[in-house]
């Protein structure tokens, strides 16, 4: 009777475990729609942002995107900055431009002032960075910034507005 006892529960402990085992090498798998994926260490991994929820957020809450950033005069290494993309409105016979770029987070990458030179019709813009004063170390995550700027013009006519970097696709721009 007590060899029939602990048979049973030998039994049953072994079915137990071999029902975990199954549950765990199967739950980790991919579904079997899936095709393999090859992915090299160098590969770059994004994801949207989300809201905790699932749903994706919009970044900064500005349209499209990213953290309106204002020039923030004097920081320290200032150095050119590529625009990713360039838009522009028109108000009256000002241009309002919207640049936008990737970099890093403050303290450690701040917009330090946006340079606009003239030629002819062209507007040739250039972002300029830097970072604070502050002793920080800097961690290595990038988000996308915007900026607004205006431009006043001469009055009706095409204008071109250009990246001085050569980064962003040049835009044009028809004031009435």
């Amino acid at each position: 009777m007590n060899d029939l006892r602990h048979s049973r529960r030998l039994g049953a402990g072994l079915l137990t475990l071999s029902l975990l085992l199954v549950a765990c090498s199967t739950a980790g798998a991919p579904p079997a729609s899936s095709p393999p994926v090859d992915i090299s260490p160098d590969t770059p991994i994004t994801a949207p942002r989300t809201d905790g929820s699932g749903g994706v957020t919009d970044p900064g809450g500005i349209g499209g995107g990213g953290r309106l950033v204002v020039p923030k005069p004097g920081q320290l290494d200032v150095h050119d900055v590529r625009a990713d993309e360039l838009a522009a409105r028109v108000d009256g016979a000002t241009i309002v431009v919207t640049a936008t770029w990737t970099s890093g987070v403050e303290p450690c990458s701040v917009l330090d002032q946006v340079v606009v030179a003239k030629s002819a019709n062209t507007y040739a813009i250039t972002l300029r960075e830097g970072h604070g004063p502050e002793d920080v170390a800097c961690i290595a995550i990038a988000e996308i910034h915007k900026t607004e700027f205006a431009i006043p013009t001469d009055g009706p006519g095409t204008y071109t507005i250009v990246d001085a970097t050569g980064g962003a696709a040049p835009i044009e721009v028809t004031v009435g």
